[in-house]
């Protein structure tokens, strides 16, 4: 009887020393040792293997990423090794994409949200457009719902067309298959346009050839986890930039500090490092620019609120591992033993980490940020926020809740809903419409 007592002792004192032991290896690595590091991973994959619970599996995989950075700068020892995740299987992608939607409290809540945000600005509109931009994270089940409320609308439902873009060929047609054979159940007018492609690499000065838009359709634009993408730019630059800033405070502390030697009665007040306004990078403005031109009736974005876009390393890791831990515990709340979650982590959120952690440049393009930095970004290129209605805002609300976890909190923000586990906030899901000038966005671009 005294054994599950023992072993959750030792559970809680491995979990508190878990922590500090992956923020002393994340240390090691920027220093460049391989000798501590590699005592380091010694004790996280003691710790970690205790028992197999959220922080244990996301140790691991942080420990995976921190090896591969150590690595990075011995570029022929890096390119040598093979990566797992270059073997992966479509039919496992899709799998683990599917998962993620019917675990995840927050993916569906994100879908009925933006669903009910779009319905609400095509409500007497005879042709609307639809415009899945979503990618990767695309779900069917976001649609099926939508097929139905336009079906229940009062006046009766319009001719529907769905645009949606996705890099696999054959997720499209058994899409396809799917819609429009629940449409026709429900005797509507749809009609269903795939593309082909990631969001970064679509052709931005001919976006509306390509993705099928007429012009007298009323457009709307879904968009989940996929809009941070367009941020990717090259770091040295922005790092860089910062060191100059941080020089310059360091200056000016010099000088006050020689001030107070001469006047001792005069108090200290150091100056802070400089906060930039960052450029925007030139992808999202590009963008931004072609989705002005096609004149949408509301955008409807989706995305992880967090601050994982730091060119500092140090900033990046502190940041992520906060953010992941919330959100493993959360899915381990919605399911603990089931291989679904277990497929999650592995294959979506482990990626989404080793590229945060282990990629620069161009190629990390899981680049979060909150809610108010797309809210700067969105100003700057005349992009105006569209309040969530009340409904709107109640329908995601009750889709959260009906998970059953009280830790799952939604809380309002000006600028949209923040999707939380706990005090730890998640998700953000706003609405934004261009303003009504189609001038290009001046002065902007990075």
């Amino acid at each position: 009887m005294d054994r599950p007592c023992a072993h959750k002792q030792v559970t809680a004192d491995d979990l508190t020393q878990l922590g500090p032991a992956l923020y002393e290896c994340m240390e090691h690595v920027i220093e460049g040792s391989v000798e501590k590091t590699d005592r380091s991973f010694m004790k996280i994959s003691k710790l970690a293997s205790v028992v197999d619970g959220p922080l244990q599996r996301l140790s691991r995989i942080i420990a995976h990423s921190l090896a591969r950075r150590l690595i990075c700068p011995v570029q022929g020892f890096a390119a040598a090794l093979i990566d797992p995740s270059h073997y992966l299987e479509q039919s496992c992608l899709r799998a683990a994409r599917e998962n993620f939607a019917d675990i995840s409290p927050y993916l569906s809540t994100g879908f009925v949200t933006i669903n009910r945000a779009m319905l609400e600005q095509v409500q007497d509109r005879k042709v609307v457009r639809i415009v899945d931009l979503s990618c990767s994270t695309t779900h069917q089940w976001q649609w099926i719902k939508i097929l139905q409320d336009f079906h229940s609308r009062p006046g009766g439902p319009p001719e529907l067309r769905l645009t949606v873009v996705h890099e696999d060929s054959e997720f499209l047609d058994n899409m396809q298959a799917c819609l429009c054979k629940q449409a026709a159940n429900l005797k509507l007018c749809f009609y269903f346009d795939k593309v082909i492609g990631k969001l970064e690499t679509l052709d931005f000065s001919n976006l509306r050839e390509i993705l099928k838009i007429n012009f007298g359709e009323a457009v709307v634009i879904s968009c989940a986890l996929q809009m941070h993408r367009l941020l990717a730019v090259d770091d040295s630059i922005s790092r860089d930039f910062t060191a100059q800033l941080q020089q310059m405070a360091n200056m000016a502390r010099l000088k006050q500090m020689a001030c107070s030697a001469c006047s001792p009665a005069s108090t200290l007040n150091y100056p802070q490092t400089p906060s930039p306004q960052r450029q925007i990078p030139s992808l999202l403005v590009s963008f931004l620019y072609a989705i002005r031109a096609l004149d949408p009736k509301i955008i409807v974005m989706m995305e992880q609120d967090a601050d994982h876009n730091s060119p500092l390393f140090h900033d990046r890791f502190t940041k992520t591992v906060d953010y992941y831990a919330a959100l493993f515990d959360s899915l381990n709340a919605v399911d603990a033993a089931s291989p679904q979650r277990a497929r999650v982590e592995r294959v979506l959120l482990g990626e989404e980490i080793k590229n945060i952690l282990v990629c620069d440049g161009v190629h990390r393009h899981e680049r979060h940020e909150r809610l108010s930095q797309w809210e700067m970004h969105m100003q700057r290129c005349e992009v105006d926020h569209v309040p969530l209605s009340f409904e709107a805002i109640r329908e995601g609300k009750e889709r959260l809740m009906s998970y059953g976890l009280k830790q799952c909190k939604s809380k309002e923000d000006k600028a949209g809903l923040l999707l939380c586990w706990g005090t730890t906030r998640l998700y953000s899901i706003s609405a934004w419409r261009p303003h009504s000038s189609n001038a290009a966005p001046n002065n902007v671009a990075g």
